[in-house]
């Protein structure tokens, strides 16, 4: 091995590392989850295992970055916080986010997806959705009518709770509904075949085709319906305002639809089953919750130990536990060392983000970190990712969330079944949604 060269993990540890990490998210599925498979994974503790294995081989051959096999190629495994920093910070050029998997997934429903591109398209989509989703505003422009509609979606999951036990797939259809509100307007609230449709071209993905599905223009036809619609107090409305050259408005939102339904309700889920199952942080959220003006979009904005409990319901269960991009050129790391050009490059969310020997706090429910802590400028850190790709509606996103968490808590309190999770003990590696059982009283 030249001076130059990051070390190499040996075969069997790549075939460990395949076995572990990388088989079980292609079975359970890259996009849209699959229930069988991701029910077994928890039964069997598979995030454990996913942990387990990766530290093991960060203690082996860490702390640098260092290649590892995945399947039949040779990737880079970058897990220390300065690292991540140097890959994110040099994305999209020279680390781009079109690696392998992903872009042989995604582009079976999003192939003009702002993650798939490159500068100089890549400049035109960022711009694009950042002047629609107002990213980096503290407030974006239509938070009235979205707090109305979140609010609204959290009343109706409180309605359902007298009827019977609310599940994961209910509070899974509130949060599609909202976001084909937020999206598209009211006149889609009820539009669930939408729904259905892009969930059905994220199981094609989840088979890496490699090629945009034969049911995207049909699907895309759909959403260009909306969007030419353009109904005033959603998305869709302001998109009919703002052009970008080189930019289809259709295809950027199917990204927007796909981030701000499956995966907002999986983190919305699982923040209720940790305040469910830790009593003095659930008291002083509600304690902030009754003291707020609940009508009013600025004092939802400012929540930020309820906000806190939703990111940190992101960090303890990312739901990317592989994030990834693929050096476009040949890269030298600050050591000196060279990451070759076509190289993937893997950032281990799930362990980085409870890397005991990095973050105190790795194994409990800390809102705290993220509403007076520095939390929020740590690069372990990456459900939104860091640097020029972070997400251009990450602050749209807490938003929506916590007003619908604040609703929930102002009016009830969450009880939960078919968890672990437990103040006082260290929390789990993973959190199955589909064994969760709310009570809201």
């Amino acid at each position: 091995m030249s001076g130059t060269e990051l070390r190499h993990a040996s075969t069997v540890d790549g075939v460990l590392f395949t076995a572990v990490v990388g088989v079980p998210s292609v079975v359970q599925g890259l996009f849209t989850k699959r229930e069988k498979p991701t029910r077994l994974a928890g039964l069997v503790g598979g995030d454990q295992h996913t942990f387990r294995t990766v530290r093991g081989l960060v203690n082996k051959y860490g702390p640098e970055p260092f290649f590892i096999r995945m399947a039949t190629d040779e990737v880079v495994l970058a897990h220390h916080p300065d690292d991540i920093k140097f890959v994110l910070e040099g994305s999209p050029d020279p680390f781009a986010s079109d690696f392998g998997s992903k872009r042989k997934g995604m582009v079976a429903f999003q192939p003009e997806a702002l993650t798939l591109s490159r500068m100089p398209v890549w400049e035109q989509r960022r711009r694009f959705a950042e002047a629609i989703l107002d990213t980096g505003k503290p407030l974006h422009r239509l938070a009235e009518p979205m707090l109305a509609a979140a609010k609204e979606e959290a009343n109706h999951i409180l309605d359902l709770s007298q009827q019977r036990k609310v599940k994961w797939s209910d509070i899974n259809e509130a949060f599609q509904r909202l976001t084909r509100i937020v999206v598209f307007g009211k006149s889609a609230a009820d539009d669930t075949a939408i729904t259905a449709a892009l969930k059905d071209l994220m199981g094609q993905a989840n088979n890496t085709p490699g090629k945009t599905s034969d049911d995207y223009p049909a699907f895309i036809k759909r959403v260009q319906h909306y969007l030419d619609r353009a109904e005033s107090g959603s998305l869709a409305g302001l998109i009919a305002d703002t052009a970008v050259d080189g930019v289809d408005p259709a295809g950027q939102v199917v990204h927007w639809l796909f981030a701000m339904g499956d995966t907002l309700a999986a983190n919305v889920t699982r923040a209720l089953a940790l305040l469910a199952t830790h009593p003095d942080q659930r008291a002083k959220a509600v304690s902030e919750v009754q003291v707020c003006d609940l009508d009013s979009p600025a004092a939802v904005a400012s929540l930020s130990y309820l906000s806190g409990c939703l990111l940190e319901a992101m960090r303890l269960y990312p739901t990317t536990g592989l994030f990834g991009r693929v050096a476009i050129r040949d890269v030298m790391l600050p050591s000196g060392k060279v990451i070759p050009e076509g190289t993937q490059v893997l950032i281990p969310n799930m362990f980085a983000h409870r890397n005991a020997d990095i973050v105190s706090y790795a194994d409990r429910f800390a809102p705290e970190e993220w509403a007076s802590g520095d939390a929020g400028s740590n690069w372990s850190f990456n459900f939104f990712s860091h640097g020029p790709q972070g997400c251009p509606g990450a602050g749209m996103a807490i938003f929506l969330g916590t007003a619908f968490l604040a609703q929930v808590l102002n009016s009830a309190t969450p009880k939960v079944s078919g968890t672990t999770a437990k103040a006082g003990r260290k929390l789990p590696y993973g959190m199955d949604l589909y064994p969760l059982e709310f009570e809201f009283v």
